[in-house]
């Protein structure tokens, strides 16, 4: 099944936090993002540089110092996190512009039904915002498992 990997799971968490502190003046320290995601604190540090330097995170160094968002959460989509963070992804090597290891490189059926995947999620990417992210996180109670992972990707 497709993976998403750690680092932008930990940056989109990172995305929601910030975004739900956006209305307070202060900023938000790396440390305190750390805490309440459960994640490294030398890891969450290279995601939140990478948000940096594509202009979605504002970092501020020093006393006092922390990041924050650089836009409002409505204007910040998965996709631009996932550009910040990631190489393009692809469900399989074959669509690689780069890889044509694979005996039916373009003559397989395949090859067009994974390129369907991957112009799917590159639409939900493109599709949700940070504040959509946001309303879904807060329907959740902390600590109650409302939904089963399983039900979330049912057939039903």
């Amino acid at each position: 099944m497709l993976k998403v990997s750690q680092r932008l799971e930990y940056a989109m968490r990172a995305m929601i936090e910030l975004a739900e502190r956006r209305d307070r003046a202060a900023l938000t320290p790396a440390r305190e993002i750390a805490e309440r995601q459960q994640i490294p604190v030398r890891f969450l540090e290279q995601q939140l540089g990478a948000l940096s330097k594509a202009g979605l995170v504002e970092s501020f160094r020093g006393a006092g110092g922390g990041c924050r968002l650089a836009r409002d959460p409505s204007a910040i989509t998965v996709a631009d996190i996932a550009e910040a963070i990631e190489e393009p992804m692809y469900p399989m090597f074959c669509l690689e512009p780069t890889d044509h290891t694979c005996f039916q490189d373009s003559r397989c059926g395949l090859q067009g039904f994974w390129g369907d995947v991957a112009r799917a999620v590159q639409r939900v990417f493109a599709e949700t915002t940070v504040a959509d992210l946001v309303v879904r996180h807060r329907k959740l109670a902390p600590g109650r498992v409302l939904v089963r992972p399983e039900e979330l990707v049912s057939r039903r």
